[in-house]
């Protein structure tokens, strides 16, 4: 179950809050978002397995997960800020764009203004950059610099973004559902379980699935990325996700919606997830997984440690945090009973 995978982090900062502005305004980075930590990073963005083979890597190595120095400065945000902010504090979308910049459509400007949104895209995060290195940790520093800047309301706090941006936002809203309560995703979505985005931990997960928005938005003729939004929908809703919403704006291919489908995609993103959520969605989950787990077992009783091993692996991408920790005690078990590791 030997995984090599290194861990990067790249740690920058902020500056003095810009004025509000008609148009969004760079603003220097120069102190680092407390969330970027490399344990915090292996036990949110991978499975339970891998990153106990993560860390197994590095301790072999005398290597450990942590941020590099970071040079105040080095990086910016660009920031929308709406003239007059909310009694109850401004909201927050942190925006990740597939470029290293991406202007900000104008016509969005109303329907940020009428919601007192607060938008803050990291300059130098687009597709070429590394994701765990350098793209998380950029949209995470936008969060604080923001959030530390500005009166921000932790229930109004989303991450966004376009194409693999989009997908960026999916795996920063799992990962983080304590930090972020959705996630606003323009052309692009990432099927959960597969694509090494597991399911995180349980206790992340489980108030994740009753609060929660996820908002798949794909133009009528971006049929590759409308076919990705429905199958990545079907998969929330199997692990009981109960806000998952997304429309097709028609005439529209690979590319953001105007302003109107923009007012839209945040009426779906700030309209709150039912209070009844559904328990036996949940139920039938468990037993599931449960019986996944006891397939497994069940080969290894018969001798068949590799292929237990194999359907461990597979098991542990597919459900993640849902697994364990059953799927730990399974592991350990597996590895003793290996020719390898036998006496």
């Amino acid at each position: 179950m030997r995984r090599s995978f290194a861990i990067v982090l790249l740690s920058v900062a902020l500056a003095a809050p810009a004025a509000a502005s008609s148009a969004p305004t760079p603003q220097v980075l120069r102190e680092p978002s407390p969330l970027v930590r490399g344990e915090e990073f292996s036990r949110r963005l991978l499975s339970p397995l891998a990153a106990e083979d993560v860390h197994r890597f590095l301790q072999a190595g005398g290597r450990r997960l942590a941020p590099e120095a970071f040079v105040p400065g080095a990086d910016a945000v660009d920031l929308y800020v709406p003239a007059k902010a909310p009694p109850g504090g401004y909201g927050l979308l942190v925006f990740i764009p597939p470029a290293d910049e991406f202007p900000l459509p104008r016509d969005w400007h109303a329907a940020l203004e009428k919601r007192g949104l607060v938008v803050a895209m990291p300059r130098k995060a687009g597709n070429d950059a590394d994701v765990i290195g350098r793209r998380i940790p950029l949209a995470l520093h936008a969060h604080h610099h923001a959030t530390t800047n500005f009166a921000i309301d932790p229930a109004r706090v989303y991450v966004g973004g376009f194409s693999g941006g989009a997908r960026l936002a999916q795996r920063i809203a799992i990962a983080w559902p304590d930090v972020f309560r959705g996630s606003l995703q323009f052309a692009g979505s990432v099927v959960v379980g597969e694509n090494l985005l597991p399911p995180p931990p349980r206790e992340l997960l489980d108030p994740a699935r009753r609060r929660s928005r996820f908002v798949l938005v794909s133009g009528s003729l971006d049929l590759p990325n409308r076919r990705n939004d429905a199958e990545a929908r079907a998969r929330l809703e199997s692990l009981c996700f109960a806000g998952v919403r997304g429309f097709g704006p028609p005439r529209l291919d690979h590319w953001v919606p105007d302003g109107r489908a923009f007012a839209k995609a945040l009426d779906q993103l700030e309209s709150p997830v039912p209070a009844d959520a559904d328990d036996a969605c949940a139920s039938r989950l468990d037993a599931e997984v449960a019986q996944a787990l006891d397939a497994v077992e069940a080969q290894l009783a018969h001798g068949d440690a590799d292929g237990a091993r194999n359907a461990l692996t597979q098991l542990d991408d597919r459900f993640g945090g849902l697994a364990a920790p059953r799927s730990h005690e399974l592991a350990r078990r597996i590895m003793a009973a290996l020719p390898e590791n036998a006496d």
